[in-house]
């Protein structure tokens, strides 16, 4: 009987502590993996993970001074650093439920509690191994991207094999709600939960009515679930989404309160929870949860000058006017001077001013973050659109609140909810003639719209290239535009050849587009479209890979 190995398997440990390192090593050893490679921090860890490829990630959660495990396991993803094929296990000494909770909402392949014996640690790694080889096809079609492909293998392995049924119906289901496939998905989970009621069955379930834009089901499903399974985290935050979209803007604040009670430690949650409480003039739940999300936001790959930027603004209102401005000042110097960095502290440095009777100042810095917003529209998301318009009209320029809230709008166009907070924001400030422009923005983007669909299909593809593009640049978020634009890209390299410009531009417009429930099935479509088209190109000379290198000393630092 073959004995069992990890000579296959590179391996990185990332410990702050040498001891814990070297006895990690010293278990490992045994087994003969093919390299074990270390890290001290969770900075050294993303280093590792750029430079080279691995089987098997055991990090620590607490790892010093910067990034703790949590958040390198979220940069790893949020950067495509962590093939689906690798194995991250996260390891910990914590006990609190906080804790744990939020290690365990990065779904790490597993978690083990220190102190580690070497028997619970090959248990977990060769039942771990063995999964990841029985699923190879489908983990390197999901490296790759191809969804469809992974759900072919999935449907293979289903018809031979019961071993990971349940974990491969998730999978499953997951990749049919990414390619915008709902039918088949909801099909999929109402089958399971005829056989079992599994939260995660139901939880998709939820989403794909919330992405069928049926929210008062979709909130219907997510209190369901959570009435059982409390700690169910994602569904709080779902049912707030749900929630918000019925207009039950303090109904959604209480879901977002619940979820960050049991899980405080999410970026995004606390995000989430002030933007909702600003909403709903709850300044003392606003200005606590920005200033959680930028605790928590330390070492984060999420971090934004927006959350400082946002906790300024609240300050103002609550006529902290002095420390409204220092935190604005401090974006800079977290941030350093890039065109976002520069445009949000101007913005809140310019609200700050004008609370603190400085009108002279405020203008000036207003008109620095005017011309940033002219310079990079693209910058210029929902929230800082809105706030660049409230501090255009509080200062009596209606003409640049026009301008800025015009590239919201053209974001938001078939979006009532957006739309209506646009009307709130004039009515709230004296502004006027807010439902014209909205009018007028949405004629203009059905005009270019209909305008290139027709050159389209009259064959004019250079023509419609020209139009979108233009189009995208003066609204750079407009997800109609943007998706047209890749459309017809697309549709040039299918008649005349691939290019890497062309296909770059096609995704950065797919990017561009964002995330919209309404679009999401014909962006994985464009999505699809590309990787085949990309499969057309000449191959560049292939580089060593971590695989074809020899193997090398295991690396320790000093």
């Amino acid at each position: 009987m073959k004995l069992w190995d990890l000579k296959k398997h590179a391996i990185l440990i990332v410990d702050d502590f040498p001891e814990m390192r070297s006895t990690l090593r010293g278990m490992l050893l045994p087994w003969q993996p093919k390299r074990v490679d270390t890290a001290r921090n969770g900075d050294e860890a993303i280093e590792r993970l750029q430079q080279d490829r691995y089987d098997i990630i055991l990090c620590d959660f607490n790892l010093g001074d910067g990034k703790n495990g949590q958040q390198v396991l979220e940069e790893a993803r949020y950067r495509n650093l962590l093939p689906f094929s690798s194995i991250f296990i996260m390891i910990s000494a914590e006990t609190s439920a906080q804790m744990v909770m939020g290690a365990l909402e990065q779904q790490p392949d597993g978690y083990i509690s220190k102190p580690v014996t070497r028997v619970t640690l090959q248990l977990r790694l060769r039942k771990f191994v063995e999964k990841q080889q029985a699923l190879r096809p489908v983990t390197r079609a999901l490296d790759s991207k191809r969804f469809r492909e992974a759900i072919t293998h999935i449907d293979q392995y289903l018809a031979g094999s019961n071993k990971y049924r349940f974990e491969l119906y998730k999978l499953k289901s997951e990749l049919l709600i990414r390619i915008g496939d709902y039918e088949k998905s909801e099909i999929l989970c109402q089958a399971v939960l005829d056989g079992r009621d599994l939260p995660w069955a139901r939880f998709d379930l939820g989403r794909i009515r919330y992405f069928a834009q049926d929210y008062a089901a979709a909130a219907e499903t997510f209190e369901h679930i959570l009435a059982n399974q409390p700690n169910f985290i994602a569904a709080w935050d779902w049912l707030a989404r749900a929630r918000e979209k019925l207009g039950r803007l303090r109904e959604a604040q209480d879901a977002l309160m619940e979820g960050v009670q049991r899980s405080p430690q999410s970026l995004l949650r606390q995000r989430m929870l002030a933007e909702i409480a600003d909403r709903n003039d709850d300044l003392d739940t606003t200005e606590a949860a920005r200033r959680r999300a930028i605790r928590v936001g330390k070492g984060s790959i999420l971090r934004r000058p927006g959350d400082y930027a946002a906790l300024s603004r609240v300050l103002v209102r609550r006529e902290a006017g002095k420390e409204a401005l220092r935190i604005a000042g401090a974006i800079r110097t977290e941030f350093g001077d890039s065109p976002l960095a520069q445009l949000e502290a101007a913005a809140a440095s310019s609200d700050a001013l004008l609370a603190l009777d400085k009108p002279q100042e405020a203008s000036a810095a207003l008109d620095d973050a005017l011309t940033l917003a002219r310079a990079h529209p693209e910058l210029l998301d929902t929230e800082l659109g809105m706030s660049l318009t409230r501090c255009c009209l509080a200062q009596d320029r209606p003409e640049a609140a026009d301008e800025v809230v015009r590239n919201v709008i053209s974001r938001h166009h078939d979006d009532p909810s957006t739309l209506d907070r646009i009307r709130a924001l004039y009515e709230k400030s004296g502004g006027a003639g807010i439902d014209n422009l909205i009018e007028q923005t949405r004629k203009e983007i059905v005009r270019i719209n209909n305008q290139g669909v027709k050159l389209l299909r009259d064959g004019d593809i250079e023509a419609s290239i020209e139009l979108f593009s233009q189009a995208a640049a003066g609204m750079p978020h407009n997800p109609v535009i943007n998706l047209n634009a890749a459309q017809s890209l697309v549709q040039r390299m299918r008649k005349q050849g691939v290019t890497r410009e062309d296909l770059g531009r096609a995704l950065g417009h797919i990017q561009a587009a964002g995330d919209h429930e309404q679009h999401r099935e014909r962006q994985n479509r464009l999505l699809e479209s590309c990787r085949e088209l990309a499969a057309q190109l000449p191959q560049p000379a292939p580089e060593q890979t971590a695989d074809a290198r020899e193997d090398t000393p295991n690396r320790e630092p000093a």
